[in-house]
């Protein structure tokens, strides 16, 4: 069996409710190689205890303490720290199962790839929901296949579900002060990638709380704006045979972030000015994508219009007013 330390890398902040359950899921993986970094994030409630308790407990376990700076930034101080071959991150309030990173090892054959779990989103009334990723079974794909995938939506970014030679990260590290930081990440990394090797199997458990941001408007809905043109953009520069798939996300993010914006929101609003701008100059090229939905085609036809009318009969469909 392959060997080699891993770090993970769990960023903490005021999670007192679940960081007993991802920290015990960690201790209990069945490779036990492992270097927990647990990143307390300027935490104001007991979570930096339960960090030291654990510290105590178990002496792969260490605890960094930081002043808040976002997941990024916790992130970020974790690489700096870590002293693994191999990096996994989990965020706080998820889990993993006993065996992942056993299986997300061996299924690494060099320092230039990178191999990937399958994950359940689970929700706070008990409903699971598995990934809607087309890859479930043992395959390897190339990084052009990997990043047409995070294009049309049907791959999985998360940088939690994956292993990664500590070599291959080198100094990249995730943007600060920006969400969707993970699409970011995936996609600067593709240059040094030679394979991603999927597991078929459902290794990482994504908690979703029931009022999460990411259920509406919020900042994560106004970095994808930004992050779809400077992932187009990288695509254009690798890949420009993927021109049309890379006009497809920016095209798509740009038309989800008109519609999530509540309408108050938008008066003297420079990125909703440069949302609107964006998808007029680009209807028409929107209308002849071959990768949009005939719906999709349809909203930002209107939005060139009508973006108020859009988002307001979208956000009352879907209970967002």
């Amino acid at each position: 069996m392959k060997q080699g330390k891993i770090s993970v890398i769990v960023p903490v902040y005021n999670v007192e409710n679940y960081l007993r359950r991802c920290v015990e899921s960690l201790l209990q993986q069945t490779y036990k190689d492992l270097e927990i970094i647990l990143v307390n994030d300027g935490s104001t409630d007991s979570s930096p205890e339960i960090c030291t308790e654990y510290a105590k407990k178990d002496g792969r376990v260490t605890v960094i303490n930081k002043p808040n700076g976002g997941l990024s930034s916790a992130r970020n101080a974790g690489l700096d720290a870590a002293t693994g071959d191999y990096i996994g991150f989990v965020d706080s309030d998820d889990y993993v199962a006993p065996e992942p990173y056993a299986r997300l090892l061996a299924a690494l054959p060099d320092e230039t790839s990178i191999s990937n779990v399958m994950m359940v989103r689970f929700f706070e009334d008990g409903e699971t929901r598995r990934s809607s990723v087309p890859r479930t079974t043992d395959e390897e794909i190339s990084p052009k296949e990997y990043l047409r995938d995070l294009l049309l939506h049907k791959g999985d970014t998360s940088a939690c579900t994956k292993l990664f030679p500590k070599r291959l990260i080198g100094d990249l590290r995730f943007s600060e002060g920006v969400l969707n930081e993970d699409l970011l990440f995936m996609t600067a990394l593709l240059e040094k990638m030679t394979a991603i090797h999927f597991v078929g199997f459902v290794g990482y458990y994504y908690f979703v709380r029931n009022k999460s941001i990411s259920n509406g408007y919020g900042k994560a809905v106004i970095d994808m704006v930004q992050n779809s043109l400077v992932v187009k953009e990288r695509t254009l520069r690798l890949y420009p045979e993927l021109k049309k798939e890379a006009e497809r996300l920016a095209l798509y993010q740009h038309m989800a972030y008109l519609l999530l914006i509540p309408v108050e929101k938008t008066k003297n609003n420079p990125v909703y000015k440069k949302a609107k701008k964006y998808l007029r100059k680009n209807c028409f090229k929107g209308l002849l994508n071959p990768y949009l939905s005939g719906k999709n085609k349809l909203t930002i036809l209107v939005q060139t219009v009508l973006p108020k009318f859009c988002a307001k009969r979208y956000q009352k469909k879907h209970g967002l007013l």
